[in-house]
């Protein structure tokens, strides 16, 4: 049972520490992006001198969310650091973050559910650097005899203020009339609260047996649709989103220019995340999220 869920938080990583019965346990957090990312091999250096000993690692750092072709490879290198600094930490639990995006985008055409045992079709350089990231953590891990427990992630509720969500959230939160098509009722996508997120970091962190050298899709029970999102959203701030629909023959030619279909699917499409496996390996109630 979980006593405690401390989290220090420094400028580019934070200790966090949990309190079962038996023993404290101390996990390394890598967290930030940007130029953050690569000041970490910095610190993964002096806590090795430091001859500090931790039970985890979670490795959340990405250099950056909008990557480059070329900066594939610095996402890469920075996991294989953290992979060879766990031996002289004395750790062998490691906890990474991917994303949905191993997957693939948003589509119009798919509406079934991805499970973990969908075919990795990565089309952005974000998803092909996670995608090779999990590659090397389960090989290395075979090498070096660590567990590994990978969490494919979809966009997090938060309200932080560069996410694109926010973008949108901002605009019911002005009052100002949002221009949609019915399309955006319809759709379905998977996001991840933080609540359900913090509450699955607890009960992984305080069972090292969750750590089953697998990939898991860390995502809300429901899908949701683009409209009803910031519906719930206008809701939770006592504002109603004041939606307004488009003709559908302005979609259908939107549609035609390649750089509106573009904006059009990360709008409305679809993408659809099973957490079947989660809520069977973590046993779960579907309450626990609301």
């Amino acid at each position: 049972m979980v006593r405690n869920f401390l989290s220090i938080i420094l400028s580019f990583s934070f200790l966090l520490a949990v309190d079962e019965s038996d023993h404290l346990k101390v996990g390394l957090v890598l967290s930030g992006g940007g130029a953050k990312g690569f000041t970490h091999a910095g610190v993964l250096k002096v806590l090795d001198s430091l001859n500090i000993h931790v039970d985890y690692i979670l490795h959340l750092a990405t250099i950056n969310s909008n990557l480059s072709e070329s900066q594939i490879s610095h996402e890469v290198n920075l996991a294989k650091k953290v992979i060879h600094c766990m031996e002289a930490l004395g750790c062998s639990n490691l906890v990474f973050f991917s994303s949905i995006k191993v997957y693939g985008e948003n589509t119009f055409n798919n509406t079934q559910k991805i499970s973990e045992t969908s075919l990795l079709k990565p089309r952005c350089f974000y998803g092909k650097a996670k995608a090779q990231c999990e590659q090397i953590i389960a090989e290395s891990a075979l090498k070096k005899n660590f567990s590994y427990l990978i969490f494919r992630l979809p966009p997090v509720l938060i309200n932080h203020p560069k996410s694109n969500l926010r973008k949108l959230f901002q605009i019911v939160e002005k009052g100002l009339p949002i221009p949609s098509f019915r399309i955006g009722d319809k759709n379905q996508r998977s996001f991840l609260s933080y609540d359900l997120l913090i509450d699955v970091l607890k009960i992984a962190l305080s069972n090292s047996g969750k750590l089953n050298n697998s990939p898991i899709n860390l995502s809300d029970f429901y899908p949701i649709s683009t409209n009803n999102l910031l519906r719930r959203f206008g809701n939770s701030i006592d504002k109603p989103a004041m939606i307004f629909y488009l003709p559908n023959f302005l979609f259908q030619a939107m549609m035609k220019v390649n750089r509106l279909q573009l904006i059009l699917v990360r709008l409305f499409g679809n993408f659809y995340i099973s957490n079947d496996k989660l809520q069977k390996e973590f046993q779960l109630p579907k309450n626990l999220e609301e």
